[in-house]
């Protein structure tokens, strides 16, 4: 017989935690107060791991303060400190919502943690928002190592972990259920100009319609292409990597300057991506979308003169000889 939910879920979050380097950082949820989150503080608490609540007010919807208020009820009668930050500028129809809207939540997420010194915040992503994921990005046409969420990230020293993406939303419902928790229900979910609600209104019922394995097989993928594309960036950045320890004695192969002609030029598009990719990791900037990339790749590659080809990031990269040079933002 399959263990419940009821004692798995807490489970999962202290196990996820033991995993990590710094398992004895003070946690936070980032908790909206719909029945997903709102599972994941109660199991956190049940767990005993102490954390605290963190809530983002989009100021979207009329009703959105009676659920920070009601939120923070329940967290203080689970034992949970509770902080909220109330968004600005947001508003229904505007151009691009799903996005802003992310941004700017996952802003105020990391100022709330930072101000509570939490350095990890649990994300309640499940394993049906994760075949949703995948479902969206492959309709964007996006790259392997963007195809779904990942399980943990670490960015400006907060750990953001996501510790039921394998877990389906039916067990969350069984544990909500089973401890008669009451959560909100945003309105916006049925929203079909959402592009995450067309897909799990309509789209997914169709995939599951026509493969009862759907979910499984999403998140195997899922599984398999991040896998992939780590592989790729570790193969592409120790290639990068040993050509500049083995010309570290040359002052012009320090990591600004790299032998395009030389290293680059002649290799496949695909694997000129990925080491323009892991250059530009080497130099602390953010990787380009694959659309950018290409574009990059295209203007690096032109058959002209010396002098700036492109621009990413503030950064400028331009050719002084046979070395593609990079100059940080602010510097000439």
């Amino acid at each position: 017989m399959n263990p419940s939910p009821t004692s798995v879920l807490p489970s999962l979050l202290k196990d996820a935690l033991k995993r990590l380097a710094g398992q004895h950082l003070r946690v936070a949820v980032a908790c909206s107060g719909g029945l997903d989150s709102l599972a994941m503080l109660h199991a956190a608490c049940l767990a005993g791991l102490n954390p605290v609540a963190l809530h983002v007010d989009h100021g979207i919807h009329l009703e959105s303060h009676r659920w920070a208020n009601e939120l923070e009820t329940t967290a203080i009668a689970l034992g949970a400190p509770f902080a909220s930050q109330r968004l600005e500028g947001l508003h229904a129809g505007m151009p691009n919502l799903e996005n802003a809207a992310r941004n700017a939540r996952s802003h105020a997420l990391r100022e709330l943690a930072q101000a509570h010194k939490a350095g990890c915040i649990l994300l309640a992503h499940h394993a049906n928002d994760q075949a949703e994921t995948v479902l969206l990005n492959l309709l964007r046409g996006t790259g392997l190592g963007g195809v779904g969420m990942p399980q943990q990230r670490r960015n400006d020293g907060l750990i953001w972990l996501r510790p039921w993406l394998q877990v389906p939303r039916s067990d969350i419902l069984a544990y909500a259920t089973a401890h008669a928790l009451q959560w909100a229900e945003d309105p916006s979910n049925a929203d079909l100009a959402l592009r995450r609600n067309a897909v799990r209104h309509q789209l997914w019922p169709v995939v599951q319609a026509v493969e009862s394995r759907a979910l499984p097989s999403l998140l195997r993928f899922s599984s398999i292409a991040l896998e992939a594309a780590q592989t790729e960036q570790a193969l592409a950045a120790h290639w990068v990597q040993g050509f500049f320890q083995k010309n570290g004695e040359n002052p012009a192969m320090e990591v600004h300057h790299l032998d395009w002609h030389g290293m680059v030029k002649d290799q496949s598009i695909p694997l000129q991506t990925a080491l323009l990719r892991a250059w530009l990791a080497m130099l602390g900037c953010k990787p380009p979308t694959q659309a950018h990339a290409f574009a990059m790749l295209g203007q690096l590659n032109a058959k002209t003169g010396g002098g700036l080809r492109c621009v990413h990031e503030g950064w400028a990269f331009g050719f002084v000889g046979e070395f593609l040079q990079a100059a940080p933002p602010n510097r000439p």
